[in-house]
């Protein structure tokens, strides 16, 4: 078999360069989103949120409910914690949090997208049958908590309801136990080959 024939069978037998692309910016996005949120309930004492003292941020008026929030989980911040001025030019950890989330979001929109036009690589031979249903279940789980996560969250935020954050915690959870077992079956070396 000649340089160019196994060339070509690796491409296609592994993922197409736009669907690494939208795969390792997902994953850079997700990593960094949570490593931005839970460091931003996070205060110099380690374990109080940033709400300041005798302040609700569940309640009030719901005109404008989604800056307003925002604003206030700032200030709280801020009070509690110091200025989280990371970037320059005032960009701080709530606003940090909110743009991840968006991107994360607009990531979970566009893969099924690139997945339909792209297509997807036969399966690996390294995977079991079991192997492959998990890996199937994993990822359409994956994909849609893609979604669920900062969709959840912004309603949290947007509508200052607190009702919400059971299901914000309860899809960290669920995203968390995929992602597992999206691990379990791809992070051997001849299947993640095919993402890199």
């Amino acid at each position: 078999m000649s340089a160019t024939t196994a060339a070509t069978e690796d491409a296609v037998r592994g993922y197409r360069p736009v669907q690494k692309l939208v795969h390792w910016l997902t994953v850079t996005a997700v990593a960094a989103q949570f490593l931005v949120g839970y460091n931003l309930d996070l205060d110099d004492e380690g374990g109080e949120d940033c709400d300041p003292p005798g302040e609700d941020l569940s309640g009030g008026d719901t005109t404008d409910a989604f800056e307003d929030r925002l604003d206030r989980l700032e200030e709280a911040c801020e009070a509690r914690a110091g200025d989280y001025d990371m970037l320059g030019g005032g960009f701080d950890l709530a606003e940090l949090h909110l743009f991840l989330g968006l991107s994360v979001l607009a990531l979970g929109v566009l893969r099924p997208v690139v997945r339909r036009f792209a297509g997807l690589p036969p399966w690996s031979e390294h995977l079991s049958a079991g192997d492959r249903r998990l890996a199937g279940a994993t990822e359409k789980a994956l994909m849609l908590l893609l979604v669920v996560v900062p969709l959840s969250g912004l309603v949290l935020l947007g509508t200052g309801d607190d009702a919400w954050l059971p299901l914000h915690v309860a899809a960290h959870v669920t995203f968390f136990a995929a992602l597992a077992a999206h691990l379990f079956t791809n992070l051997r070396p001849a299947v993640l080959r095919r993402m890199l």
